[in-house]
């Protein structure tokens, strides 16, 4: 049985954290590959040899018996399932560590059986992402019935027509440059899969920046309400924001490459404070805007706005932005911006005499709409408000 490394060297110091003395973990060839003791690593330990080749209970090196590579202690073999898969010791004088040995080997046996239970749930949840993974990259046609019979016996059918969520921590990026934040990102992970796994049929698959999790076909109404459950424990437990996309196939799909490309879309354009979760049928003209390239939408705003620095392009997007969040509203605006609404109407005039165009012409207010997307897109920021649901007009 192969231990590793870091997992022996994880036991030791929790286990010599506990009792305070130092310990030493052999492998089955007899060297020690973890200790409280750094300077003992890698060496060739000839009572932990003897132990195993003689099927010893326990040996305790006195002092008689001390050299170079074996210190003066107790030595247990640790076993899993009948067999002896290494040796754990205990240095110091035999009244000491005696007293601790069984206790400190059972402990090493339950540590090592639990670490085994997750590397091999972890060796099943690879195996099961790999073929997630090759089933949405490969196009339907390509299916045959290998493939199909290879899904079965690791408990996933994709004959079953199912339905794609795509969910994203808001935050990602910013909780992935701390230690902290990577945690907590795991914890979240952690939570979804969870509840994803228990329902019937479900599907996870996990990648660096989102979470796949393909569901048994069912309703809007359905995919909705577990979007908002999961989005609803994670800001309870965590105090995060999930974003969601879903696919726009009501009935279900076989393809999974297809829903999930849906979902995906929807989820890179579902960046809205007061709608988490959006449906790949809602999409207009946002599947466009998201293909733009960054550079395009840096000559965009560089023309519309020529010669403005960055702090007055803030400025002016602010004040866009307050216009189309409230629909033309002036009053509205003005009031949530704390000025009078003279001040906004003057204001909106002094952008037009920059751009030459005129945000309350609804022929010209999509420039602007424009603008405030390549603004805010190239700035990593949200807008308050879907794009397709504002009313260009002028409201007094």
């Amino acid at each position: 049985m192969y231990i590793s490394q870091e997992t022996a060297q994880t036991i030791v110091e929790e286990i010599g954290g506990e009792i305070h003395e130092r310990i030493n973990f052999i492998d089955s060839r007899g060297y020690i590959i973890a200790s409280t003791d750094e300077t003992r690593i890698g060496d060739l330990h000839e009572g932990a040899k003897r132990i195993i080749r003689e099927s010893l209970e326990e040996l305790y090196i006195t002092a008689e018996m001390e050299n170079a590579s074996t210190k003066k202690g107790v030595n247990l073999p640790i076993r899993i399932n009948h067999e002896i898969v290494g040796v754990i010791g205990i240095t110091g004088e035999r009244e000491q560590v005696v007293r601790y040995g069984n206790i400190v080997r059972r402990m090493t046996e339950i540590m090592l059986e639990d670490s085994m239970t997750k590397d091999e749930r972890r060796y099943d949840r690879r195996v099961r992402y790999r073929y997630l993974e090759e089933w949405i990259e490969m196009p339907q046609r390509a299916y045959n019935q290998n493939f199909v019979e290879r899904g079965k016996r690791l408990g996933i059918d994709i004959t079953r027509p199912r339905r794609a969520l795509m969910v994203e921590v808001e935050r990602y990026h910013e909780l992935a440059l701390s230690l902290e934040g990577q945690r907590r990102l795991e914890n979240i992970e952690s939570s979804v899969r969870h509840q994803i796994n228990a329902l019937p049929e479900a599907l996870y698959l996990r990648e660096p920046e989102r979470q796949i999790c393909l569901i048994a076909a069912c309703p809007d109404e359905k995919m909705r309400e577990l979007a908002e459950r999961l989005s609803a424990m994670i800001r309870q437990k965590y105090g995060e924001v999930l974003l969601f996309g879903i696919d726009g196939e009501a009935e279900g799909s076989q393809d999974a490459g297809k829903i999930c490309r849906e979902a995906k879309r929807a989820l890179e354009c579902c960046k809205y404070p007061d709608e988490i979760c959006l449906f790949y049928n809602d999409l207009n003209v946002e599947i466009l805007l998201n293909d733009i390239k960054d550079e395009t939408m840096e000559e965009y705003l560089q023309k519309l706005f020529p010669g403005v620095t960055e702090e007055e392009l803030k400025i002016d997007m602010e004040l866009i932005e307050g216009y189309f969040r409230y629909e033309g509203s002036v009053t509205q605006a003005a009031e949530q911006m704390f000025i009078h609404k003279n001040t906004f109407q003057y204001r909106l005039k002094k952008l037009k005499e920059v751009t030459g165009k005129d945000i309350r012409l609804p022929s010209e207010a999509a420039v602007y709409m424009m603008a405030l997307y390549c603004y805010r897109k190239r700035n990593g920021e949200h807008l308050s408000f879907r794009m397709d649901r504002i009313v260009l007009c002028n409201k007094k």
